[in-house]
């Protein structure tokens, strides 16, 4: 594994890009490239870029297409159970249609970069997959307070309708001050639940 520390950091911290590819000089140029902008790794065989994934949290990662035993598309539908937030970039010196087809429909692609590469071009290509992961990453997490609060406001209901339910032998049991008291548990149920939308210090996160 080669990892290169970044000179210069962005506002939340780097932005860490694994860049898998077996023929090493390409690796050694992405480094010599970019190490001032972002926190680098790489790596020349797939089984040491999955382990690179499940111990760093990387941001985006860059794959060549054509490698021996395995594609960067079918690299990249390999890790997407278990790194599905992680912005991928195909990196490929070969028209291939196919291979095309496959990104978008299997590995879920966002960009391609054809070798080789202009350098500034590279460097926005990642910065923008970058803003995406975070857009994901945040969206994700608008989805869960979502389904969170959600359910708070559906176990609110059926408490409260627990509540109201009079007993069989006294239709007169549930005094006004019980009704109160259904709808402020309810209440206090709701503002204890995340909200639905979030602080503008996590949004911007």
């Amino acid at each position: 594994m080669l990892r290169s520390q970044p000179a210069r950091l962005s506002d939340q911290g780097p932005i860490r890009v694994l860049y898998l590819d077996d023929e090493e000089p390409n690796l050694f140029s992405f480094k010599a490239a970019f190490r001032r902008d972002f926190e680098i790794y790489t790596a020349t065989e797939p089984n040491d870029a999955v382990r690179i994934l499940d111990e760093q949290d990387i941001h985006v990662i860059l794959s060549d297409q054509r490698m021996p035993g395995i594609s960067g598309v079918e690299f990249f539908e390999l890790i997407m159970p278990d790194h599905p937030d992680c912005t991928r970039i195909l990196v490929t010196g070969y028209a291939d249609t196919n291979a095309v087809v496959d990104a978008i429909n299997k590995g879920q692609v966002y960009r391609f970069v054809s070798k080789p590469w202009n350098e500034e071009e590279l460097r926005n290509v990642v910065i923008s997959a970058h803003l995406q992961h975070k857009s994901r990453i945040s969206t994700n997490r608008n989805a869960a307070h979502m389904v969170g609060a959600l359910r708070a406001v559906d176990q609110g209901i059926r408490d409260l309708a627990e509540n109201l339910r009079l007993p069989e032998s006294d239709p007169e049991a549930l005094s006004r001050e019980d009704l109160s008291g259904a709808l402020l548990s309810l209440r206090d149920r709701l503002e204890d639940s995340t909200p639905l939308s979030l602080s503008s210090s996590e949004s911007q996160d």
